[in-house]
């Protein structure tokens, strides 16, 4: 004979395995966002082979809110002897499979749930002429009124998913499935960041134009709020119609450094270092926010912190995208990894070693994985750095050429000095007065006005369009520089016959023109001891050239503007360093 359970009265001997409506409701905090919520159906659509997927959110009021999302495909429908499963905690058709996108069986769930308070689901299967539905909603399983998920005929595709059941041709669809996000209450402009919902629409698009890149690339159609969503590759070496569009006849494309496969407890691990083209890294501090021609290409996602992100792409569908700690030498330290795309290709069986969670977003290389990944990556992520700056160095003796040894220097002092204040030195310089500046510094560098008219045209031209205008030039004496203020605009003459330039500035660009062949280590390490030494030097200088005058407070003003202008210039200049 069975004993009583301990602790409980004759009439309370059992209790339910779960409390569903507090269950539900705590499951709602199960770490999805916009992206990954609306992610799951996708992977639906896709497993249940549609080819032409549509998300559209349903706005509130004055587009403060989203209300619903329906997300419509023409895949094969869903069998409506499962369809009361479909929303059913823990079921799935494909649970612990690894051949899709699916594992879990919770996904669909938890991401409807994460946004609001009601899943609506309708199918239907081709030949059959009948739609079904199903449904799931908090509020009414709260107050009772829902105990159990049922699945019956509904006459029609729900209203607002009527025209997004049809083709292109306008013809319905014979088969397909429409998901209705409902009662969403977590998606509103404002709130704890701030962050609006056009902005959030717009990470919804950058995260399905990358996460599902392979798809789009292989002919499935995603739109979003009505409009094609086209891919975006971080490798850059798929088409990308908006690229193709923007930049014909130019074909702007990444860099492939290398490819390989690792093998992993038998199976493939495919990764890829490439860097991205070269017409987004155009110069040094060009910083993956702007082209070639100096316009804006934030839509192109290049990365903007200090070293490369990850891609991680899980049976063709990207589940990661961020930095993997440890995983790169250098770390944050060198900006230019920006520039380097990073791809790792994973099938399902290896779920563990990448510690994918039932999110499906997050994966990170247990420390086995991680080490065999670093080891391998050492070589061709060194390999896209050196091109990434060669290419760099190339534009840059190239620019030197034709326009001066300072062109670079007076490049940025014209990025950063239009935001800066002008002072008034200068201020009502004559016509005239400019003109002499130009022949005199004509005439320091050696220029003759007969034979080199052009060359002289060439610096008059500098000397009026450029706010600081750098020149070389030598003469008797103690001066280290001379200052012509006009209108705004600076024109410095350094004097090579002082010793700073002798002794420190000649050593330092000789090796940065030619390179540091044939100087030995104790060499070079001397040289960067030289330039210390004479920055603190410079520095001591100043000092003393200030004491010569009886009030040196009269300078604090200059020293406040001296290092306020200093720092815009290094930070623009240092951007990708």
């Amino acid at each position: 004979m069975a004993n009583a359970p301990l602790f409980l009265s004759p009439d309370d001997h059992r209790a339910d395995l779960i409390q569903v409506d507090r269950a539900l409701d705590s499951m709602r905090d199960a770490g999805f966002d916009l992206t990954a919520a609306i992610g799951e159906p996708l992977d639906n659509s896709i497993e249940a082979d549609a080819t032409l997927m549509r998300v559209q959110p349903i706005f509130g009021r004055g587009k403060k809110t989203i209300d619903r999302i329906i997300i419509a495909d023409n895949g094969v429908g869903i069998e409506p002897t499962q369809m009361h499963h479909v929303l059913s905690m823990g079921y799935s058709s494909r649970y612990g499979q690894r051949q899709g996108l699916g594992r879990f069986g919770v996904g669909l769930k938890l991401a409807g749930l994460s946004l609001g308070e009601r899943i609506e689901i309708y199918s239907k299967r081709t030949g059959d002429p009948k739609i079904y539905y199903s449904y799931i909603d908090l509020q009414e399983i709260r107050e009772g009124n829902q105990r159990f998920i049922t699945t019956t005929e509904a006459s029609d595709w729900p209203g607002e998913a009527v025209k997004l059941m049809t083709g292109r041709d306008r013809r319905p669809f014979s088969s397909g499935t429409v998901v209705i996000f409902g009662k969403i209450d977590r998606l509103a402009s404002g709130g704890t960041y701030g962050t609006s919902l056009e902005q959030k629409i717009s990470e919804l698009r950058k995260f399905i134009a990358r996460a599902y890149r392979t798809y789009i690339d292989t002919g499935r159609v995603i739109e979003l709020d009505g409009k094609i969503t086209t891919l975006h590759d971080p490798l850059f070496l798929r088409d990308n119609p908006r690229i193709i569009s923007r930049y014909k006849p130019l074909d702007p494309r990444g860099e492939l450094i290398e490819e390989t496969d690792l093998e992993i407890d038998g199976h493939t691990v495919h990764v890829t270092v490439a860097i991205v083209p070269k017409e987004f890294r155009p110069w040094r501090r060009a910083g993956g926010e702007v082209d070639f021609k100096g316009q804006d290409i934030s839509e192109f996602q290049i990365n903007a912190e200090n070293t490369a992100k990850i891609s991680i792409l899980r049976n063709g569908r990207e589940i990661y995208y961020d930095i993997v700690p440890r995983l790169l030498e250098g770390g944050r330290s060198d900006k230019v990894l920006r520039y380097v795309a990073i791809e790792v290709s994973f099938p399902a069986e290896l779920d563990e070693y990448f510690q994918v969670r039932n999110v499906k977003r997050g994966a990170e290389p247990v420390s086995k994985l991680r080490s065999q990944l670093r080891e391998w990556l050492k070589a061709p992520v060194k390999q896209a750095l050196r091109q990434v700056r060669a290419l760099w160095e190339e534009e840059e003796t190239k620019k030197r050429f034709e326009n001066g040894e300072h062109s670079e220097s007076m490049d940025t002092a014209s990025r950063v000095m239009p935001a800066l204040p002008n002072g008034p030195a200068g201020r009502g310089a004559t016509p005239e007065l400019e003109e002499m500046v130009v022949q005199q510094a004509a005439m320091d560098m050696g220029l003759d006005p007969d034979t080199d008219a052009t060359k002289i045209a060439h610096l008059r031209e500098q000397i009026n369009s450029k706010p600081v205008t750098l020149l070389d030039a030598q003469w008797p004496g103690k001066e280290f520089l001379v200052i012509h203020h006009l209108n705004g605009k600076s024109v410095i003459k350094f004097n090579h016959r002082h010793a700073f330039f002798q002794k420190v500035y000649a050593p330092l660009k000789k090796v940065a023109d030619e390179g540091a062949q044939g100087m030995e280590p104790e060499e070079l390490s001397d040289l960067a001891r030289r330039a210390e030494a004479a920055i603190d030097l410079l520095f001591m200088g100043y000092a003393r050239a200030e004491g010569m005058y009886e009030d040196p407070e009269q300078f604090d003003n200059l020293r406040t503007y001296w290092g306020m202008f200093t720092e815009a210039l290094l930070r623009e200049e240092f951007k990708d360093q």
